[in-house]
């Protein structure tokens, strides 16, 4: 199987997008190796219960992963910044890269803004893409409030109630793949 800071080939069929790879992934060589891979594989056991035809697995990396770039950007590596540009993302040599890594795959969810980007082209080449929030701990704070009615004490329960969250929304988006 092959893998890289920025790619995962997985054998299931459903693809993961995130933005690039940071410091972590750089040195465990594999991505999504942070808390945005704890949330998504936390997810997964929510996605597979709920829907097993298609998210055949628990685990991330039996998933393709890539990224909307390829390269590490991470700050603490000294660079400018931890996102690449939007043109760089858009570049027809990207985009073609981004394709060519999803063979294979015709569902694919989106992780963030950088990753929604290649959306139109995604869809263009036939592929179901859901684009819910990004699932990093960021992602998930801003786009799922957490009422204290929900009794939710600790900030991993918090977390746990967000990761859930988040797969109902992408089993909502793919409602018709999974009944």
């Amino acid at each position: 199987m092959r893998q890289s800071a920025h790619f995962s080939e997985g054998h299931v069929p459903v693809a993961f997008v995130f933005s690039a790879p940071g410091e972590k992934e750089s040195r465990l060589g594999k991505p999504v190796a942070g808390a945005t891979g704890d949330n998504l594989e936390a997810a997964l056991v929510h996605l597979h219960a709920s829907c097993p035809g298609l998210f055949l697995s628990e685990h991330r990396y039996d998933y393709r992963i890539t990224n909307a770039w390829p390269d590490t950007l991470a700050v603490s590596l000294g660079h400018g910044g931890s996102e690449a540009l939007d043109t760089q993302i858009q570049d027809a040599r990207n985009v073609q890269r981004v394709l060519r890594e999803l063979e294979g795959c015709d569902v694919v969810i989106l992780s963030g803004r950088k990753a929604q980007l290649l959306a139109r082209a995604l869809n263009r080449s036939g592929k179901t893409v859901v684009d819910p929030p990004h699932v990093g701990n960021t992602g998930l704070n801003v786009s799922y409030e957490i009422g204290a009615h929900l009794g939710l004490v600790t900030p991993q329960d918090r977390r746990a109630h967000r990761v859930q969250l988040w797969a109902n929304a992408v089993l909502k988006a793919l409602r018709a793949d999974c009944s």
